[in-house]
């Protein structure tokens, strides 16, 4: 078996957006890869913020989201098992800088040995549209 990583955008609205990342390691962590594309969504919008993240991840390993730039800027790093929510606070802004593009990045690291799975859900709200 290889690495399975399935991503499926759940909801695509005018106003918000809900997207669902599931994978299941056996071989190598998971190399940065975009699960979210804002030029994917109708409508389009300039850029997204989360405002609500729900995880459920293997012990062993640690789920690294990012904004795509330039140079990456680390969102959050998960671990374990829980539920975040941003809304209340405006929810969590792109604030990637130079070269951002919208686009949600994610990453694992400590994968070591045996089957790792991760279950990620983004509540997201589109801007700019």
């Amino acid at each position: 078996m290889a690495n399975v990583i399935t991503i499926q955008t759940l909801v695509d609205g005018a106003q918000n957006t809900v997207v669902k990342v599931t994978g299941a390691l056996d071989t190598s962590n998971m190399s940065s890869t975009a699960i979210v594309d804002p030029a994917t969504l109708v409508p389009v919008p300039t850029q997204l913020r989360i405002d609500d993240i729900e995880f459920a991840i293997s012990d062993q390993l640690e789920l690294r989201l990012q904004w795509d730039a330039a140079a990456p800027v680390d969102i959050v790093p998960l671990a374990g098992r829980g539920e975040m929510h941003f809304i209340d606070i405006g929810g969590l802004q792109n604030n990637a800088g130079a070269g951002k593009n919208g686009k949600i990045l994610l990453s694992t690291v400590g994968w070591a040995s045996g089957v790792q799975v991760f279950s990620l859900i983004l509540k997201l709200r589109k801007q700019g549209v």
